[in-house]
């Protein structure tokens, strides 16, 4: 065998060539020689096409809607969303023919009450007369059958909200969880909030128009607009004439993928009439840096001065997933002194607090005890941006530490500190953006209540770090949540160096016959039982279901034989199916020739784990890839031939591979559903969300000896009985859970429900 180098493929995939800072294409090409063949395996990053997070909320809002469909079993599945102003009116228009035949009739299906407005029917048309809400948003239901002319029936599920106009100044700077807009500052649901995308950002969150829809897929192709943000309904009684502004900030790409020159992003008013009207469009032309926040001032005239007065973003791209981004922060629509007043009473925090770690940033609390000095970080990374134009004050500011477990306070101090302690002062700011890197003071302390907590733990421990500051010169409400951040370390059964976000996916290539690999380097501190793999699995193109792939798990080092193969698998995407750890699918680790459960013993030290790229396609399989984490120094890819970092063959490459180690005595369910024979016949369960007891029914014939369990998203098992009409779950932790009953024949029927 003769090997030369450098023999690799690696690259980011990007759809136009624009360079990307550190992200830019990056391409190394060689050959290897095995038995006379000339071989090219690759590895490389690619876009995404789904957005887990917003499809994750999708099911849960869907899995919400169950109880209509318990008094309407044929519950229309078409959706329709009308906002309404409060006590005012609003018209749809439904199509007036369908494939040749007219529309004819349209009829009430009463599936639920009507308590908040009236409706009447001419023609095609729907007018909703909307009752006044009394400063609240109020939400109804109508369902609408359509007939038409040579029989055709069409259902639809109309999802009424009345909203109140909101008063100027409106302001949202996105610095709250996500994934989706406010819905008290807009209407619509389809970009991402979120902060991992935003270069830079002004504070800690950006709304992203990722081209992406509300229930997390891709608009279907064909060029054209995609996300919408859509304000509120607004008061402008006391907007003023010539002092009157829109202003927001702008980014093109941050850690996504830059647009082209067609692609857009444009800003719309609406009328009085209902008519939208553009005012500016946007392209990367004019806003070339990917990561640059542009400042953006509008002035809005007198004749958008109404009651209901609405203002919309829209971008236009090529409509296949997550392929070109634009960035929105800091938008305000009210009066100034000037146009380009960039100037805003503010101060606040642009990212997370840091890792409660310093290396993971979860780990399996067995892994964690006794070893807290040495797992915990003792530096803190601060993020600020003083918004004022003059130097102002972020005093007093707070660190804290807590168990959510227990409402534990485990260490509560100063976060910005002042010479001797630190170089400088960070309690007077100049104005600008600011980074700190700030040693804990009480480290000790904090290390023996740390200590404690983890002794007192029975399975489960998550410690929240906490960043606070005051400024009593902000004078707009909606900006003082920025002032505080926080971020939880979660110590259960598994590591994890991500931080639950992939902004690309990471792929291997397996060209001929030779097959690659990938593997990431975790350390454990005592001896422990592997019960499977997690990974993140992002849908990016058709036909990924096919892709094969085996999981690997190797000792101390890569060298060597590993100590797990699995057989060939097929992904399974958790949108899909019913298991994951926020987004990921779930492996129990399974015996290559019985095909049972086993588990793997992992003695102290390094040990790896990863995967094979087994079939041969232009493109692998897709694992999420954190680019807001920097853990690539753990990371090592095997060609076909020999083992190498990657930070070595491709430094440009810097993020976390989000594959997760379980650990634990507990068997797991997997996200596999080849073992679940039948799902043909759904489980009803009431109420959703729950407290107390749930309810639950089926069109089957029960003959007693069934059983009930109930799972959490990761595979582990919290109940399990035979089969009784309800069960108890006020014990359960808040979260998302997974109901099976099963009978002795085989056939599974499974239902999600969300416990409060």
């Amino acid at each position: 065998m003769t090997i030369k180098g450098p023999f690799f493929i690696f690259s980011l995939k990007l759809p136009y060539l624009h360079v990307l800072s550190f992200l830019f294409v990056f391409t190394i090409v060689g050959t290897v020689e095995l038995s006379g063949q000339s071989e090219e395996n690759s590895l490389q990053l690619s876009p995404l096409s789904f957005n887990e997070k917003k499809v994750k909320l999708a099911e849960q809002e869907e899995s919400a809607l169950q109880h209509l469909s318990l008094r309407r079993a044929d519950l229309p599945s078409d959706i329709i969303r009308i906002d309404v102003l409060s006590g005012g009116n609003e018209e749809y228009c439904f199509d007036s023919s369908f494939q040749g035949e007219e529309l004819e009739v349209i009829s009430n299906l009463e599936c639920t009450d009507i308590n908040h407005f009236s409706f009447n029917v001419t023609g095609n048309c729907l007018e909703i007369n909307a009752d006044n809400s009394g400063g609240q948003i109020l939400r109804d239901t109508l369902c609408l059958q359509l007939e038409f002319s040579s029989g055709t029936i069409k259902e639809y599920l109309i999802l009424i909200t009345i909203r109140p106009a909101r008063n100027l100044p409106f302001v949202d700077d996105f610095s709250y969880t996500g994934p989706r807009p406010d819905e008290a500052y807009w209407t619509d649901r389809y970009v991402f909030v979120n902060k991992a995308l935003g270069i830079k950002s002004r504070s800690v969150g950006v709304a992203t128009f990722d081209g992406i829809n509300e229930n997390g897929a891709p608009y279907g192709g064909g060029f054209g607009d995609a996300d919408h943000l859509t304000s509120t309904f607004l008061n402008m009684n006391s907007a003023i004439a010539d002092r009157c502004f829109l202003t927001f900030f702008i980014q093109a790409g941050g850690y996504g993928y830059q647009p082209s020159s067609s692609e857009s992003l444009r800003l719309e008013f609406k009328t009085e009439d209902g008519e939208w009207i553009e005012k500016a469009q946007f392209t990367v032309d004019e806003y070339p840096a990917l990561d640059s926040f542009y400042f953006v001032s509008i002035q809005v005239t007198p004749d958008y001065f109404y009651q209901g007065f609405q203002f919309r973003f829209v971008n236009m791209n090529d409509r296949v997933g997550f392929r070109s981004i634009w960035n929105l922060d800091y938008v305000k629509l009210g009066n100034e002194f000037q146009a380009n007043l960039i100037f805003e009473n503010d101060i606040a925090f642009t990212s997370k607090p840091s890792s409660f770690l310093s290396r993971y940033t979860a780990m399996p609390l067995n892994q964690f005890q006794g070893f807290e000095e040495l797992e915990m970080a003792t530096d803190l990374q601060i993020g600020l941006f003083n918004h004022f134009e003059q130097r102002r004050q972020a005093d007093p500011s707070n660190l804290r530490f807590t168990d959510m477990e227990t409402g534990q306070l485990l260490l509560s101090e100063t976060l910005l500190e002042v010479p001797p302690v630190v170089q400088e002062n960070q309690r007077d700011l100049d104005p600008g953006r600011h980074q700190f890197i700030n040693p804990i003071q009480n480290l000790a302390g904090l290390i023996n209540n740390v200590v404690t907590a983890v002794d007192n733990a029975e399975d489960e421990l998550i410690i929240r770090t906490a960043y606070s500051f005051q400024q009593n010169e902000e004078q707009i409400p909606e900006l003082q949540r920025n002032n505080q951040v926080v971020r939880d370390a979660h110590f259960r059964h598994y590591y994890a160096y991500d931080d639950n976000s992939a902004e690309r996916g990471i792929e291997i290539i397996r060209a001929q016959s030779s097959i690659p690999a990938l593997a990431v380097q975790f350390h454990a501190n005592t001896s422990d039982t592997l019960r499977g793999i997690g990974l993140h699995l992002p849908r990016i193109l058709a036909g990924d279901a096919n892709k094969q792939y085996r999981l690997v798990v190797w000792g101390a080092s890569l060298e060597g034989p590993p100590l797990y193969e699995s057989e060939t698998i097929n992904p399974v995407f958790v949108d899909t199916y019913f298991d994951s750890i926020q987004g990921f699918t779930t492996h129990a680790l399974k015996s290559p020739i019985t095909g049972q459960d086993t588990a793997i013993f992992i003695p102290s030290g390094d040990f790896y784990v990863g995967w094979k790229q087994i079939s041969r396609a232009a493109t692998g399989l897709y694992v999420g890839f954190d680019t807001n984490t920097d853990k690539s120094e753990y990371v090592y890819w095997f060609n076909g031939a020999a083992w190498f970092p990657m930070q070595q063959v491709a430094p440009q490459n810097r993020g976390a591979i989000m594959i997760r180690p379980v650990f634990g005595r507990e068997t797991l369910i997997s996200t596999d559903i080849s073992e679940l024979p039948e799902y043909t016949q759904e489980l009803k369960v009431y109420p959703n969300p729950v407290s107390d007891r749930l309810y639950f029914e089926t069109d089957f014939q029960l003959v007693g000896n069934e059983r009930v369990e109930i799972f959490n998203l990761d595979g582990r098992m919290f109940h399990s009985n035979h089969l009784a009409n309800s069960v108890d779950v006020s014990e359960l932790p808040a979260g998302i859970y997974l109901i099976v009953v099963s009978s002795e024949n085989g056939v599974r029927k499974t239902a999600r429900f969300l416990k409060q």
